[in-house]
């Protein structure tokens, strides 16, 4: 490969050769990322697969302006470029898991979209191929590179906060009836015969319940949950959930304790609190941390960071120097899957919240269905680290734990699975 060095935000990175597959819905966001990389001269955009340019024409003409050629079929423009670097994969999550590996196997390093895989099989079939291979394999857990997060992950891993016994998750965020209507996947459990468990953290809160999981072994690889305990229920006419609170006990003997609603009257800023034997810690999305502790206090703020952009320079940097660290290497996310089928099992069902405890609003483009009760209890019931049964409040309905020792297969349970889309093997 013959590379020109290029000076990136105070790095000295080697200009790389990427290609995108995908360039609707979220696809935008990368285009634009692409374009300030290329802008920089650290990126040169070879190529992009996409097989309904029409429906997308600001992002193919971003694109075509710089250089890069238009692909309906990913294999064929992979199959012409050789000499591509790496791959941006941001297509529809069941998607993931097979072009992941098909682009591995044809030599390519990837960065792909949150989540990797929907089930653990499958993810860890793609483990498997990322290590056969020798590729890289980037997962877009964005957050992860914001100094914010990288400085809580280094304060619980010096020991500031002591032995870290709890960590808290709450997420509440507004979404429309026209969220569930962007796409015929939305919402869904099963879509065109395959798994997509569209809910709150399987997608818009993927980021805080990995991110949770992440600050419960300080960043250590290998942490995985010894038994999950989860709530999943919906307001909205959708397979999938979009209220629910999750319990896991991780091999560390740490409670993880996630709880996130899509249904609040506003969109508040996602926050994680760790509490430890010697002080506690709390981190948002707006890359702020606050340490509390006996020997140290810390109030961080670090402003606005292009988090996207970070998470492809590490990669391009990876890509030339051999075992430098990547922010989200793909088995970094095994803890994650692991926790998101296990509260499938737990949960068993994703139970509709009845109407008398559900309001409805018209929106700027479509209703909004909301659910009070939760909006003025969630915080209350995170600082108590209660589900939502335990609380109580009286549209819930209790579980039991799901044990996760050697778990490797996940199969829809029998309910969820009359109630959704039949399932091609």
């Amino acid at each position: 490969m013959n590379y020109k060095f290029a000076a990136l935000e105070g790095r000295n990175v080697k200009i790389c050769r990427t290609a995108l597959i995908g360039i609707g819905g979220f696809g935008a966001q990368h285009v634009n990322i692409m374009q300030k990389l290329a802008g920089e001269g650290g990126l040169q955009v070879v190529a992009f697969a996409e097989p309904n340019v029409g429906a997308h024409q600001e992002s193919y003409g971003k694109l075509t302006a710089l250089g890069a050629i238009h692909y309906t079929d990913y294999v064929q423009m992979l199959t012409l470029h050789p000499d591509i670097d790496f791959v941006v994969i941001v297509t529809p999550i069941p998607t993931h898991k097979p072009m992941c590996i098909q682009v591995m196997r044809m030599g390519f390093h990837v960065l792909v979209e949150k989540p990797p895989a929907v089930t653990i099989q499958d993810l860890d079939e793609m483990i498997a191929v990322q290590m056969e291979t020798g590729r890289l394999c980037q997962v877009n857990f964005q957050n992860t590179s914001g100094q914010a997060f990288r400085a809580l992950l280094e304060r619980i891993g010096s020991g500031v906060l002591g032995q870290v016994e709890h960590v808290v998750g709450i997420g509440m965020w507004k979404r429309s009836r026209s969220y569930y209507d962007r796409t015929r996947w939305a919402g869904k459990l099963v879509s065109d015969g395959q798994y997509v468990l569209d809910g709150t953290f399987n997608n818009p809160f993927a980021h805080l319940l990995h991110h949770s999981l992440l600050a419960a072994g300080g960043g250590a690889a290998g942490l995985y949950p010894e038994s999950v305990q989860a709530e999943l229920y919906h307001v909205n006419d959708i397979e999938g959930d979009d209220v629910s609170c999750i319990r896991a006990v991780m091999a560390n003997g740490v409670n993880v304790h996630f709880y996130s609603m899509l249904c609040h009257e506003v969109s508040e800023v996602p926050s994680i609190a760790v509490y430890g034997t010697r002080g506690e810690a709390h981190w948002n999305y707006q890359n702020k941390l606050t340490i509390r502790a006996q020997d140290a206090e810390e109030d961080l703020a670090f402003g606005p960071t292009d988090l996207m952009c970070s998470m492809y320079l590490s990669l391009m940097e990876a890509i030339e120097t051999p075992r430098k660290p990547l922010f989200s290497p793909l088995k970094a996310s095994r803890s994650f899957v692991l926790v998101s089928n296990g509260a499938y099992e737990s949960a068993r069902a994703v139970r509709a919240i009845p109407d008398r405890f559900v309001t409805e609003q018209e929106g700027s483009d479509s209703t909004v269905r909301l659910l009070p009760s939760l909006s003025e209890k969630m915080r209350d019931a995170a600082a108590k680290r209660q589900l939502y049964s335990e609380y109580p409040l009286p549209w819930a309905t209790p579980t039991l734990p799901f044990r996760m020792e050697s778990y490797s297969r996940f199969e829809l349970p029998a309910d969820m699975r009359a109630s959704s889309g039949r399932l091609t093997n």
